[in-house]
């Protein structure tokens, strides 16, 4: 009997899986990328323009000359002169109509006009005019906005005027374009409309003219006789205080249809701190806002400063007149010494470097330190000059790192 031999398979060797400890790898990976990330990432802003000012905001009541407009014969007044208006002594201000759907007509009157009178030019274009399109493309844009922003504003009268100035540059293009070549039924219709508008409308009830020449104000406040120069001076603080912070107290009577501003001058009355007081006094020259949030100042000067305990009654006079301070009363004012103007930087990203005041800028990826010389703070910002000289020195739009970790002069990011 052969002797049979049995062959010995080899025997396979159980392949590791790798595939959990690459997981486990990557995950490791892309959480130290993170950390790092973290740990380099910066916040920055650029260097821009800007100023603080060396000021007092306070809360301050307008005073004025001006003289009431009473009407007794009834009726509702339409106004034919915008607020804030200057007008002469015997100009027709408004007019009384027996009802309010009278004025309804008359303000539909008048936009239908406008549209009759802008088809007119728009049919002007047909007859040789030239269209820069370009011109009327941003027009077009523009008042697409300008749309959108008054809607936003639920200001809805002045939508209509955008939409009227829409509607003139559409007619415009359309001319340009050849679409339209005739105007004629439009107007026709719109002749129409005025005609049958023209005969709805009631006779007046009364026509106003202004009995003096100055700024025309559409309202009263019932502030008219309250707030004058001589009253607040002999008001104490607390009585002078609570004239202005009681608004609701104070309404028109019922006959009265408006005001005539009768001086250009106005003044400022307002409260603040004696300790603030202190670089006010009679006959200085100071810039004043009744805006604060537009950064309008006009001059004016100190007629009086008034010492009441802790608080100090300062009274200034201004003389330019516009529709702001036409129609202002009780606002929150802005009294200034000095505008500081340059380069605005967050107090956040001020750093002390052996004793130098700068801050870190990121240019491609690597912090640099840039020394910086204040002229003037406030408890947010300082402001620093602009420069354009090559040494070290924070530079119109520089990348300022406003928040980061472990900062320092050459590091990469």
């Amino acid at each position: 009997m052969d002797n049979q031999t049995t062959e010995r398979r080899p025997t396979r060797r159980k392949k590791k899986n790798w595939l959990p400890f690459i997981a486990l790898f990557l995950c490791g990976y892309v959480f130290v990328q993170m950390y790092l990330m973290n740990a380099n990432g910066v916040d920055t802003v650029k260097a821009q323009e800007g100023y603080i000012n060396d000021s007092i905001i306070s809360q301050g009541i307008v005073c004025r000359e001006e003289n009431v407009l009473v009407q007794n014969t009834g009726g509702v007044v339409d106004y034919l002169t915008e607020n804030g208006e200057r007008v002469s002594k015997g100009n027709i201000i408004a007019m009384a109509y027996p009802a309010y759907s009278d004025i309804e007509k008359l303000i539909k009157l008048r936009f239908t006009q406008h549209n009759l009178d802008e088809v007119n030019t728009a049919g002007n274009y047909i007859d040789g005019g030239i269209l820069d399109m370009s011109q009327t493309r941003k027009q077009l844009t523009n008042q697409l906005s300008t749309i959108a922003a008054h809607s936003q504003k639920d200001d809805y009268i002045s939508v209509i005027e955008d939409v009227n100035r829409l509607t003139f540059s559409l007619n415009k293009i359309s001319v340009a374009t050849g679409r339209t070549t005739d105007f004629s039924q439009a107007v026709t219709q719109l002749e129409s409309e005025i005609n049958g508008l023209k005969s709805g409308v009631s006779q007046p009830l009364a026509t106003f003219s202004s009995p003096y020449a100055g700024y025309f104000i559409q309202s009263t406040d019932g502030y008219e006789t309250i707030a004058t120069v001589e009253n607040f001076l002999s008001y104490t603080y607390e009585q002078g205080s609570e004239i202005i912070n009681s608004q609701t107290l104070y309404q028109p009577a019922v006959n009265e249809y408006g005001k005539i501003i009768t001086d250009y001058k106005w003044s400022l009355c307002t409260y603040v701190d004696k300790a603030l007081a202190e670089n006010i006094y009679k006959g200085r020259t100071l810039n004043i806002s009744i805006d604060i949030n537009s950064n309008v100042f006009n001059k004016a000067v100190v007629k009086e400063v008034v010492e009441l305990g802790d608080k100090a009654l300062v009274i200034l006079e201004c003389t330019v007149m516009d529709k702001t301070a036409a129609a202002a009363r009780v606002t929150d004012c802005e009294i200034l010494f000095k505008q500081y103007n340059g380069i605005k930087i967050p107090k956040s990203a001020i750093h002390f470097i052996d004793g130098q005041m700068g801050v870190y800028v990121n240019f491609s990826n690597v912090v640099y330190f840039k020394k910086i010389t204040p002229v003037f703070e406030d408890d947010n910002y300082i402001i620093v000059p602009k420069t354009t000289d090559e040494n070290n020195e924070v530079k119109l739009y520089d990348s300022i790192i406003v928040k980061g970790r472990n900062l320092y002069d050459g590091k990469y990011l």
